[in-house]
């Protein structure tokens, strides 16, 4: 009777415990449901995120500079340019005329909604460049345009060492809303390195550049110290000659 009954127990055991497994299913199958959903947003939501963090074809033959609310754009300094939109002004560089160079004023939260910024652009029209522009050729037209309009008072405030210091950072393609480069603490940063920087999903709006229509801004030309001292040295000797004969006569 011992064995019966002991017997007896296993089985209400055993079927105590099916019973149990059976009612935890469908808690285990809500669990599974739940993972696979994230899993397939996740993966459907991937390619969105890969498309975000490409840069827009422009930006890549580009670089674009925003600087502090303390640095004051005066767009009316220009020696030459062209406004393509209201505040936004644009004119070829007299350092290098394949590189168009725009200055408008753009937000870049948290550090401000209105910050001015400097965009070398390199002519882009159906997805590709009009110009073959290296990056080092790009970066070197936008220390000499940056020295020039820092000069002419175009960019007041903004310091000659700032400048300097955008060849540890500078490169085409740092441009557009993630990669172009802040002026933060004396630092050249990306964007997207910012603390509380805010993402943009998508393509900005393209400035409206037409190459054809926006003026060059000519470079200030200077002569190397000895050609300058010769001619001179010339034309003194010209003059004196000239006094000479005057003289004699």
């Amino acid at each position: 009777m011992e064995r019966v009954s002991s017997g007896g127990e296993r089985r209400a055991n055993n079927q105590e415990g099916r019973s149990l497994r059976g009612a935890s299913m469908p808690g285990r199958c809500a669990s599974w449901s739940i993972a696979f959903a994230i899993a397939c947003t996740l993966l459907l939501a991937a390619p969105l995120l890969t498309t975000v963090a490409q840069p827009c074809p422009e930006d890549l033959y580009a670089v674009e500079l925003v600087l502090p609310a303390e640095v004051k754009l005066r767009g009316a300094s220009l020696g030459a340019y062209r406004e393509v939109s209201p505040e936004v002004y644009a004119y070829r560089s007299g350092f290098d005329e394949r590189v168009v160079v725009a200055l408008y004023h753009s937000p870049a939260p948290p550090l401000g909604t209105r910050l001015p910024t400097v965009r070398f652009q390199v002519p882009v029209e159906g997805g590709s460049p009009l110009f073959t522009v290296s990056s080092e050729e790009l970066c070197r037209a936008a220390k000499l345009e940056l020295s020039r309009l820092a000069a002419a008072g175009v960019l007041e405030g903004l310091e000659p060492g700032d400048i300097e210091k955008l060849d540890a950072a500078c490169s085409a393609g740092k441009a557009g809303w993630e990669r172009r480069l802040v002026l933060v603490n004396g630092t050249w940063v990306p964007y997207s390195e910012v603390p509380g920087a805010k993402p943009l999903l998508g393509c900005r709006a393209p400035l409206p550049l037409s190459y054809a229509e926006v003026p060059t801004w000519p470079a200030p030309q200077q002569l190397p110290l000895l050609p300058a001292a010769a001619a001179a040295a010339a034309l003194l000797l010209a003059l004196s000659w000239k006094m000479f004969k005057g003289r004699r006569s």
